[in-house]
């Protein structure tokens, strides 16, 4: 083992990211509770890993300064890092993965309850101007107000239900997936979209990204991720 590479106490570093590595696997995120906690855990093991890289970095720095004699010491002590480093980037993902499945979950109860506000104010903007036909002096009248155009009703944004932990931030991408290409192909023709033929993945999901989950092409499937990142 290379001196650079004893002075590093590997033990203890992975003593102290255990509990995280640990709590990652126990984590269930069922509530805007355990959301914020779990977004509070993904804060500590992201600043875990940070951790293990500080520590290592001047090693691996070291072991730079002399590429023909250090080479094998760097070798080493990068192998020995991503070792450490790997349960902790296992943990991340974990935790990622469970608040990312409760997110999504709550911005598609939050877009259902967003589409029965505007359905609800739409029909109270036909059952007045029903009111307004009726009360008319005139069928003339009368017909002017059942055809006149109906203005856009104002709703209140329906928020989802998730929690914000400062630090951490989440990041929806969408992305296109083929699920049958005969179905696929066969919309492109009709659709005259040649350009999409060949499952050209960068223009679905182009198309993904600007229409999420309102992309509507037979064979082909939305599907999001969400990532989080250190701000």
């Amino acid at each position: 083992m290379s001196e650079a590479l004893a002075t590093i106490d590997t033990a203890t570093v992975q003593q102290e990211v255990a509990p995280v590595i640990q709590a990652a696997d126990a984590l269930v995120v069922r509530n805007v509770d355990e959301h914020k906690a779990g977004l509070e855990l993904l804060g500590r093991v992201m600043w875990a890993a940070t951790r293990i890289k500080g520590i290592f970095a001047p090693s691996i720095e070291a072991a730079k300064e002399s590429k023909r004699k250090a080479e094998l010491a760097r070798s080493e002590i990068m192998l020995l890092q991503d070792q450490v480093l790997a349960p902790v980037l296992d943990a991340r993902k974990t935790i990622s993965d469970k608040c990312s499945a409760f997110e999504r979950e709550e911005r598609r109860v939050a877009a259902l309850n967003q589409a029965a506000l505007e359905k609800e104010a739409l029909a109270k903007q036909e059952e007045q101007r029903a009111m307004d036909a009726a009360m008319a002096g005139t069928e003339e009248e009368a017909e002017e107000a059942l055809t006149e155009p109906l203005d856009v009703p104002f709703v209140p944004t329906v928020r989802p239900e998730v929690a914000n932990v400062a630090g951490i931030s989440s990041r929806e991408t969408w992305a296109a997936e083929v699920t049958d290409i005969l179905l696929f192909a066969a919309w492109c023709i009709e659709h005259r979209h040649a350009y999409l033929l060949a499952a050209n993945v960068v223009a679905l999901n182009s198309r993904a990204r600007a229409e999420r989950d309102k992309l509507s092409i037979p064979g082909v499937r939305a599907v999001s991720t969400l990532s989080h990142a250190r701000r």
